[in-house]
């Protein structure tokens, strides 16, 4: 049990806002993606983080089997206590990503875990696996065919039982009832997209020129936010920022938006030469201003961002490093937003040189998720390699963020027995 600490933090240009009535949508849907731009680098050999089920009973969590060389997909039951393996997948050398793709998500009837697999390796095959964790249904697979890659369940929204994928050449949709699958071209693509509201969003890169006497290609880069009428399938701008405007700012390659719950702002991390910065924004309105969040001198890489249920806080997923720049702590990080000193919760310790590999597993198999009620946060650093991690803590973690010592509940992963090797064949 570990217990937060906390560290300065400096005031926040961003005020309290009136929120809409109502309760937020959370909904939990696999995502099938199609020619997204700029993420195959960012997801390969990546596990999605923890699912929470609609109703907070379960949460599905990937993990690294060492003892059988394969990564695992586990649903852990909160009122039994109980947490079993559902879905493995080999690989070829566990100490290596092998290029494997592997998300997990919930349904919307809570009761039926969504896998979504795929390989890189050139011609990359997605299959979706729809397994009832109850046991009294049949497990069902759906190969989507060759040039379908499967991301992380954040990304696609659903609505009107379709689920919408963003890509380079414009909208793709599929019918979760009929299976039924539709496109249609948007001129310089989508951009990654997002569900809040009801309605279909999306935030894409752009460009100006700022030619100068010295240089007369010189451009700025920046973003475009807008909603994707679905109707006509067309591109309604709101707003555009760009970078000069947020003080150099880079909001990087891959474009992921915090939504608040019942609210019209959003959240995204950037960083400006290696410190992490969050930039708040508003749907209709832009820019609201930027926050650098203080961890007492400890130097911190942000992961993903999730607002609490109030919208007066921002968890993230985050990794501290020593001078040498080793990763050296996985925490949970609660920064408020306006302003005050940021806290740090130790989840786990971590090993590791490759800071800028860790990257990628903080918004992938490393994200936190905060439960349906907002009282509790689930993490896991369980997919990192077996010399990153001790074993007692490859796990899955739930941290009690409404508690003041942030009590935390250690989960370990199903208990490996040694599988037989595959009897060799010959032609």
């Amino acid at each position: 049990m570990h217990e937060g600490n906390g560290t300065s933090g400096n005031s926040s240009p961003i005020a309290p806002q009136a929120r809409r009535p109502g309760s937020a949508r959370w909904l939990h849907v696999i995502l099938f993606a199609i020619g997204l731009v700029g993420w195959a680098a960012f997801i390969l050999a990546c596990v999605g983080g923890p699912s929470w089920s609609p109703n907070g009973s379960k949460i599905l969590f990937g993990y690294r089997d060492i003892e059988n060389s394969r990564i695992a997909i586990a649903v852990y039951d909160r009122a039994t206590h109980t947490a079993r393996t559902i879905f493995v997948r080999q690989l070829v050398d566990v100490n290596k990503d092998d290029d494997v793709i592997l998300f997990p998500a919930w349904q919307a009837d809570g009761i039926t875990a969504l896998i979504a697999s795929s390989k890189d390796d050139g011609d990359t095959d997605c299959v979706v696996i729809s397994i009832p964790v109850n046991r009294k249904s049949p497990v069902q697979a759906y190969n989507l065919g060759p040039k379908v890659a499967c991301w992380t369940p954040t990304m696609v929204p659903q609505l009107d039982k379709k689920v919408y994928l963003g890509g380079r050449d414009g909208l793709h949709w599929i019918n979760l009832v009929t299976g039924e699958i539709g496109s249609s071209t948007i001129p310089d693509g989508t951009g990654f997209i997002s569900e809040h509201h009801g309605e279909l969003l999306y935030v894409r890169d752009i460009s100006r020129s700022a030619a100068t006497t010295e240089d007369k290609d010189a451009t700025e880069s920046g973003w475009e936010f807008g909603r994707i009428d679905l109707k006509e399938v067309t591109l309604k701008p709101n707003f555009t920022l760009w970078k000069s405007e947020i003080g150099g700012i880079d909001l990087g390659d891959a474009l992921i938006v915090a939504w608040e719950p019942d609210s019209t702002r959003m959240a995204m991390i950037g960083d400006k030469d290696d410190v992490y910065k969050i930039v708040f924004l508003d749907e209709k309105k832009g820019l609201l201003g930027t926050l650098s969040p203080d961890f007492g001198g400890k130097v911190v890489r942000l992961g993903n961002l999730v607002w609490s249920r109030d919208g007066k806080t921002l968890y993230a997923s985050a990794i501290t490093m020593d001078e040498k720049e080793k990763a050296t702590g996985y925490w949970l990080a609660e920064i408020p937003v306006a302003g005050t000193p940021a806290r740090l919760t130790k989840i786990a310790n971590i090993n590791a040189m490759d800071i800028e590999g860790l990257g990628p597993q903080l918004m992938t198999s490393m994200r936190v998720s905060l439960s349906p009620d907002g009282n509790w946060i689930a993490a896991t650093p369980a997919y990192l390699g077996k010399d990153n991690i001790a074993d007692a803590d490859r796990a899955l973690f739930l941290i009690d963020v409404q508690h003041p010592a942030h009590h935390i509940t250690r989960i370990h992963v199903p208990q490996a027995q040694k599988t037989a090797p595959h009897a060799a064949t010959t032609k």
